[in-house]
């Protein structure tokens, strides 16, 4: 699941008199999805729309449900936009450099029971899936792994996002980004190393400019994200007005991410402080971009709310016009945090909906202390024609959402001209740049 970093402080709203239902974490309801092994399916061609949905309920998230309601603030309107409109089921396989690293080094990577996390921490991971076959003993934690490493990603994605901001009472804050993504370590992506020289321990490295509002262009974000699974993650910012760069707290986990629905742990959540359990695999519809308009800047005109035009009803939702809907082996898991984190943790319970051959966790549904439904997450890809290879990679998001269903908030936004590798722009591989060091060249 990718954060989007903007550095820019939003009003305050106040919300009232919120239609949220008061929506309490119940296992039975994940219990009842549709297993993967089941006979029960959907036929390609199948419309479903608030007349029909509670006919396919059980191939949908909780998240899902909901919207389709109608008892929640962000819900699925009775109009054509808001049709799921269900095709076959695509095959995005991984790779083939990551499918032979997989191979190559299965049965490397072990998990080690972390006293201080009271969770798993990991060693010995290579490359490739950690846990290509996840079985038990600790078949969730290896799964959990998975989600957090085994996804492929080349060195480097570039892309442009438009996002529009949007409150409670459906106003909207057009917001533009310039974002990369760097994996430094675990790389199958030849020519280059598996370990990047100047990766320092760094699994990851995001980098996120502020483009519009112009009040804040140019301030940049850079996350480093530590192989090591119990060391949390180093968040840096690079304030023009002051020619230099901050490191923020790496404790505030829960904080929301300023001008966004983010909390600062939606994404960079360490397995190490986490008891994951396998709810079991399902049968889960999925929303895919269509690749005639993934990654193109008029793709936001293919999701609810794109226009900005304010009041819509579920910002973000994939119009059926240019999107199509997937039935996928997907994993649900359900990540509980650990003592370490402090009775203060945002997250009571954290629903994971992972892919279950691209191991990509293209959902998250979050419940806050109480147990209430309090924060989701949700990543739309487009498939990509890689080195003569249809598949999926990670933070190539054509579209993504986070959404405060608590406070009637939600922050989508689209991703276009990707660029992969040696075809972004030069600024973007130069040694260092994914550094702390690098932020200081934002101003050249």
């Amino acid at each position: 699941m990718r954060k989007k970093i903007v550095i820019l402080a939003a009003a305050a709203v106040i919300a009232l008199g919120s239609t949220l239902m008061a929506q309490t974490f119940d296992p039975n309801a994940y219990n009842d999805l549709v297993d993967a092994s089941s006979a029960e399916t959907i036929a390609p061609g199948t419309r479903i729309t608030p007349q029909n949905w509670t006919r396919y309920r059980r191939f949908m998230g909780t998240w899902m449900q909901l919207a389709f309601s109608g008892k929640v603030h962000f819900h699925v309107a009775d109009t054509p936009d808001y049709a799921v409109v269900v095709g076959p089921t695509g095959n995005y396989p991984l790779p083939k450099q990551m499918r032979e690293d997989s191979e190559k080094y299965a049965g490397q990577t072990r998990l080690i029971p972390n006293p201080t996390t009271g969770g798993y921490s990991w060693e010995g991971y290579r490359a490739g899936v950690p846990f290509p076959n996840p079985t038990d003993p600790n078949k969730a934690e290896k799964i959990m792994y998975n989600a957090w490493a085994g996804y492929y990603q080349p060195f480097l994605l570039h892309e442009f996002s438009h996002n529009w901001e949007t409150d409670s009472f459906g106003n909207v804050t057009p917001e533009d980004t310039d974002d990369s993504f760097y994996r430094l370590m675990g790389l199958s992506d030849s020519p280059y190393a598996q370990d990047l020289p100047d990766a320092e321990g760094n699994l990851q490295a995001n980098r996120f400019m502020q483009l519009l509002p112009e009040q804040a262009k140019y301030t940049t974000a850079l996350e480093l994200i530590s192989k090591d699974s119990a060391r949390l993650t180093e968040e840096y910012v690079f304030l023009p007005s002051l020619r230099r760069s901050l490191r923020l707290s790496s404790a505030s986990r829960c904080t929301p991410i300023l001008g966004t629905d983010y909390l600062a742990d939606d994404t960079d959540w360490k397995p190490a402080y986490f008891r994951p359990r396998l709810i079991g695999r399902k049968k889960l519809l999925q929303a895919y971009s269509d690749p005639k308009i993934a990654y193109l800047e008029d793709s936001r005109l293919a999701y609810a709310g794109g226009d900005y035009k304010p009041g819509v009803a579920f910002p973000g939702w994939p119009k059926p016009d240019s999107n199509h809907w997937e039935l996928r082996d997907t994993y649900v898991l359900n990540m509980q945090p650990t003592e370490a984190l402090g009775h203060g943790y945002c997250y009571s319970q954290r629903i994971f909906y992972i892919d279950a051959q691209t191991w990509q966790a293209y959902n998250l549904e979050n419940y806050d202390r109480n147990g209430k439904i309090y924060h989701m997450n949700w990543v739309i890809v487009g498939p990509i024609n890689y080195k003569g290879e249809n598949t999926i990679m990670a933070r190539s998001f054509g579209f993504s959402v986070g959404m405060d269903w608590q406070n009637n908030h939600a922050s989508p936004d689209i991703g276009y001209d990707l660029k992969m590798d040696e075809d972004a722009p030069g600024q973007y591989r130069e040694s260092g740049i994914y550094t702390p060091g690098g932020l200081a060249r934002v101003m050249k």
